[in-house]
């Protein structure tokens, strides 16, 4: 009898031990039009990276992660018209704790995507795993946790319904955090705000609009942040991947040269940086490439 297995993950920045991995595994050459035109105004439009650019840069990162000690899995190919890439397994699924949330998009393409990521999912304890309703949106790109909060965007790819959802599940299991709705104008909240260390935070200040309690009190801004500009936030210089309190993997890009050395010089922080380009020109960068199961 197989055991059964539980996630767990409390926030951006501890040891990263295993992970989901994106794939350029059935990457098309034509984009999703309806995700295309669902794209927030901020977001320009793209056309499919090279598959075979993009497969050598995820070889590259897995073998980043797994030369941490880290446990890499992956998607299977899902064979569906409507999917139209498996780069950004972020989205479809998340972890809050000991609790696995299988996210809803908009967008029957993304949804579908989590058929390549349920044979992994069906071995999580089905007691903690639980799947959004229909009508409440929130994907994986829009929570990013912190010790005691879960931050959540409210932009083109969620609504107030399905962060409300969350807040509910959460008291229902247990969990006990402060939800911080963050409403914002580009396509993902990790793609203007990130915490990468209990006290420090990565930040598009021109991306966001505000930061409030689900009472719609104002939250205290506590964290020591590093602002990231418009041009910054395009190169997606908020979208690392923390993989321990001292390391952190980000973009080999001029663009987001500035904000690594300040990381470095101001923090102490170990920035490993790659040349990751392929994901990045359809969104997404490290953090939306990956979906942490467990953090210690």
């Amino acid at each position: 009898m197989s055991s059964v297995f539980k996630p767990h993950v409390s926030d951006e920045f501890h040891p990263l031990r295993r992970v989901i991995l994106g794939t350029a595994e059935g990457l098309k050459s034509d984009p999703d039009p309806e995700l295309l035109a669902g794209l927030p105004k901020t977001s320009a439009l793209y056309d499919q990276p090279d598959p075979q650019v993009t497969e050598e840069e995820f070889r590259l990162f897995r073998t980043i992660l797994e030369s941490e000690g880290i446990q890499v899995d992956q998607p299977i190919r899902v064979n569906l018209p409507e999917v139209v890439d498996q780069t950004c397994p972020r989205d479809i699924g998340f972890v809050i704790d000991g609790l696995y949330v299988h996210a809803r998009s908009k967008y029957q393409s993304r949804n579908s995507e989590h058929r390549g990521i349920d044979h992994l999912i069906d071995a999580f304890d089905p007691e903690y795993r639980i799947t959004m309703p229909e009508g409440t949106f929130l994907e994986g790109g829009d929570v990013v946790l912190a010790p005691g909060r879960v931050f959540c965007g409210l932009g083109a790819r969620s609504n107030r319904a399905g962060i409300l959802w969350l807040a509910e599940i959460l008291e229902r299991y247990g969990i006990k955090r402060q939800i911080i709705i963050v409403s914002h104008d580009v396509l993902h909240l990790d793609c203007c705000w990130n915490v990468i260390h209990p006290d420090l935070a990565l930040w598009s200040t021109g991306s966001t609009e505000s930061f409030t309690h689900l009472s719609g009190a104002s939250f205290k801004m506590d964290y020591e942040t590093i602002t990231i500009d418009q041009k910054e936030q395009a190169a997606l210089a908020t979208n690392v991947l923390v993989i321990s309190p001292d390391h952190l993997i980000a973009r080999d890009d001029p663009t987001c040269e500035r904000v690594n050395r300040l990381i470095e010089s101001d923090h102490n922080i170990n920035v490993q940086r790659m040349r990751f380009d392929s994901v990045p020109s359809i969104g997404g960068s490290f953090r939306c490439a990956t979906l942490p199961l467990v953090r210690n």
